[in-house]
């Protein structure tokens, strides 16, 4: 990706350029693994922190309780409630931003009800939505177990938040990078210590000789230089190329996380220049 920009009249004011690389190592509904490149670790580490503060989500953020004669008190009940993850409400505006100013209407937030009776467990499948787009990530996650003639009856609300509004509101169950892990081998002896110590399993001794059979695996503990008597075995992290790892609590794909993710970042960065712009 490049980035540039030109003087009104025409002319090239100066040239600002980056070029980055994204390849997915691995992408599945709910997890991605994939490698940036060309980018600084402050970057890569607002990219991550993106996800995790700034992408936002629907959850339930209000309870009200009409009968709770379970073993839970309301407010242990309304907790595992508000850690539900649900789907969709991209169409719904977070509480602060609502032209309600707050109140709440059907642009901000969404109900879902339980009610349910003992004897039996309660699970996220008997919250019941009034939108059939916004709801629980999965069926079979338990609430409480109810005994005989034990009853909860309840309306949930849920509204649109990000990270750093409350941790509920966090779809990224995992955001972390590490560097792009480098190995530089020279005169080795075959002695094998360094097989034998690395925790993931990614050195065979071939002949006489080290070989690293899965690099992106390291975690750059460098147990393997420590352990190698003749020094052959160098290991060091490209500051320019990172692994990333993403999961998705479901309520939105890894792929779309990152996307949100980057959005994020961009919109941050429209509103510097803006402001930057006003100092003339």
């Amino acid at each position: 990706m490049g980035l540039g920009r030109q003087a009104e009249d025409g002319g090239e004011e100066y040239e600002s350029r980056c070029y980055m690389d994204l390849n997915f190592i691995e992408l599945a509904d709910r997890k991605a693994r994939f490698i940036l490149s060309g980018v600084t670790p402050a970057f890569a580490n607002s990219i991550r922190r993106g996800m995790i503060t700034d992408v936002h989500s629907m959850s339930i953020d209000d309870v009200n309780f009409y009968n709770n004669t379970s073993v839970l008190f309301d407010e242990m009940l309304a907790l595992r409630l508000g850690l539900i993850p649900l789907t969709g409400g991209t169409e719904y505006v977070p509480a602060s931003e609502c032209t309600c100013n707050g109140e709440g209407c059907s642009f901000c937030q969404v109900s879902l009800t339980l009610n349910v009776k003992g004897p039996t467990v309660v699970y996220s499948r008997d919250l019941k939505s009034s939108d059939s787009e916004v709801v629980p990530v999965e069926d079979e996650i338990p609430i409480v177990k109810l005994f005989k003639d034990q009853v909860i009856m309840l309306e949930a609300i849920a509204r649109k938040g990000c990270g750093k509004d409350h941790a509920k509101f966090q779809p990224a169950i995992a955001a972390s990078y590490k560097y792009v892990p480098q190995f530089i081998i020279d005169e080795c002896d075959g002695c094998g210590k360094c097989e034998e110590v690395c925790p993931k399993k990614i050195i065979e001794i071939e002949g006489q000789h080290a070989k690293i059979t899965d690099e992106l695996q390291c975690s750059l503990c460098n147990l393997c230089r420590i352990a190698c008597d003749t020094g052959a075995i160098k290991v060091t992290g490209d500051a320019q190329s990172f692994v990333f790892y993403v999961e998705s609590d479901g309520s939105m794909s890894a792929k779309n996380l990152l996307v949100k993710s980057v959005e994020s970042l961009r919109d941050k960065s429209d509103q510097l220049n803006e402001y930057l712009k006003s100092f003339g």
